[in-house]
């Protein structure tokens, strides 16, 4: 008969593999000690946290549930709230965390991922409560830096300066979402450093690594794409004919995607060699699959926004990875060749606050779906609730780009512009209530803010050609929604900032000769925006440049810009 290990040196040798970072092992002797301890809840969630970490949600949910049919604890419900946070079940992530606070009304874990999925589902108002919460009951940072998000999402700018020397104080802790920093701040210098402590933060300490054969090669090139978002989200919108026009003699294109629609999947799949879904598929698992197809250039389009896949992409399982589209800034990651550029949004003096190399297009980085977007005969302003004879100034960016200092700027141009209205884009209830009390507070009619519901993108394409002018955000410009209004012919002014996320609308300006709406500070853009709306020959002739298939030829010119992307890609290779 074979006398049974004891319970504490199994876990002793748990803790070994564990301190080395070696979780296969871990995992094993985990196995191995239910074997002969069946009964005990702790190593059901410690296999169940190795199985989470390493993108294996299917399995880390078996280990937590015989957890919690063992023992009911708190940490076990808050971590199956964290499992469906990340399946985007956002209530039954809202139910186990309420479960767990019922355990303990003190838990601060359970309130944050609480505060997470109302964020999610659009309850700013619960989202707000249970943050603060949060960060009262632990003084956590990472709660602090959603309750900023969360305020910034719904303009309560007197809420977010109440917090802000605590974040800034925090800056370099590794806490702070990159994302976040960049919407703040235009200073590339601090965008660094965020960025840089928050991929040092979050890195696996032994990450999965794979050996690529870098003199093995392919009779064309092997172009991959990884990416979350090819549904309907803005970087979807902008690439999908990007793959269609590679240039199928010189390229074989494979695409790696994830939480993607069917729909979306049938389409691009007849222009690719290989559509490859690795939605389920663990990260592990999904490695083995890019690696064994000897990609020669793997491009991310998803980077560090919230549908990431890093630990895919931190095994290098591509000759080179190269950043693009999806994250307009460093990832602060070293396992990126390159991020895809253009000299306008990156000039060569920033590249010391990048890791990645700057691979610069001729001309905008951003690729267009290269489709012009024609007015609807019979389209009137009044079938959106606004005056037909007004002039509409629109901003139909996400709420958390809109800072005090531009908006204050568009109650300065409203003052000016008696027959002016400011269409925008109602994105949740708490920011239209903030914003439509600013307006107040500058003297502003509450009914001049018309506040556009969010509809399909077909429709609201056909109500954006009624905008007269386009109001730029400032910090972080408009990029999809900068793009959607120059193909619809409607001018957009915008104020050039210091960083990546700050330009964009610059170099798409600039792509099509159109300088004269870049401007430098505030006082400009609110003169250039005023002239535009008075001088009704100098509006009319910039929406004819704008309408006119000469002027625009590089703005929808889809083919010349594939070129010239795959003259660069080449150019790596070759280097």
């Amino acid at each position: 008969m074979s006398i049974k290990k004891p319970l504490e040196d199994y876990i002793g040798d748990i803790k070994e593999f564990l301190h080395k970072g070696d979780f296969s092992n871990a995992l094993s002797i985990i196995n191995n000690a239910l074997t002969d301890y069946p009964s005990n809840p702790k190593l059901y969630i410690n296999g169940g946290n190795i199985y989470k970490i390493n993108g294996d949600l299917k399995n880390a949910e078996i280990y937590f549930k015989k957890a919690l049919i063992l023992h009911k604890s708190k940490e076990v419900l808050n971590n199956l709230s964290v499992i469906e946070l990340e399946r985007y079940n956002y209530q039954q992530s809202i139910d186990y965390a309420m479960d767990a606070i019922k355990l303990d009304p003190s838990y601060s874990d359970a309130y944050y991922n609480l505060a997470l999925s109302l964020e999610r589902i659009g309850d700013y108002s619960q989202a707000i409560n249970y943050a603060d919460k949060s960060y009262k009951l632990s003084k956590n940072i990472k709660y602090l830096v959603l309750l900023y998000r969360v305020l910034q999402n719904t303009c309560d700018w007197e809420g977010m300066n109440s917090i802000l020397s605590d974040l800034d104080a925090n800056i370099g802790s590794g806490i702070e979402h990159p994302f976040l920093n960049i919407s703040r701040t235009d200073d590339e210098a601090i965008n660094f450093i965020v960025a840089k402590s928050w991929a040092e933060n979050n890195i696996l300490k032994t990450p999965m690594k794979v050996d690529i054969n870098n003199n093995e090669k392919n009779n064309k090139i092997r172009l991959g794409y990884i990416c979350g978002e090819l549904r309907n989200h803005p970087t979807y919108h902008l690439i999908k004919n990007l793959f269609k026009n590679h240039n199928k003699e010189d390229f074989e294109i494979y695409i790696f995607s994830y939480n993607h629609e069917n729909d979306i999947q049938n389409e691009i799949q007849k222009d690719v060699a290989q559509f490859i879904s690795i939605d389920g598929t663990s990260d592990k698992d999904a490695i083995e699959i890019i690696s064994k197809l000897n990609i020669d250039i793997l491009i991310d389009l998803s980077i560090i926004i919230t549908n990431n896949r890093q630990k895919i992409i931190s095994s290098r399982p591509a000759k080179k990875v190269i950043s693009y589209l999806g994250y307009p800034g460093t990832s602060g990651y070293d396992f990126y060749d390159y991020i895809i550029t253009d000299k306008i949004v990156t000039p060569e003096n920033i590249q010391p606050y990048y890791l990645e190399k700057f691979l610069y297009l001729p001309n905008t980085y951003q690729v267009s779906n290269g489709i012009k977007n024609i007015p609807m005969k019979g389209n009137l302003k009044s079938d959106y609730g606004l005056p037909n004879e007004s002039v509409v100034l629109s901003c139909f960016n996400q709420s958390f780009k809109i800072d005090k200092i531009i908006f204050e700027s568009w109650m300065n141009i409203l003052k000016n512009l008696s027959s002016a209205y400011l269409w925008i884009l109602e994105d949740n209830e708490v920011a239209k209530e903030n914003l439509t009390e600013c307006a107040k507070l500058h003297g502003i009619s509450s009914d001049r803010l018309i506040f556009a519901p969010r509809i399909d993108r077909d429709r609201h394409l056909e109500r954006l050609t009624l905008v007269d002018v386009a109001l730029d955000t400032r910090i972080y410009n408009g990029h999809t929604t900068t793009t959607d209004a120059l193909q619809s012919s409607v001018p957009v002014v915008t104020i050039m900032g210091k960083h990546f996320a700050s330009r964009v609308s610059s170099s798409l300006l600039s792509l099509i000769g159109l300088d004269e709406l870049i401007a430098h500070n505030t006082q400009e853009y609110e003169e250039k925006i005023i002239k535009l709306c008075s001088e009704k020959n100098y509006l009319k002739k910039i929406k004819e440049k704008l309408s006119n298939d000469v002027c625009m030829k590089k703005f929808y010119d889809i083919k010349e810009f594939t070129y010239e992307f795959e003259l660069c890609l080449k150019g790596i290779l070759k280097n």
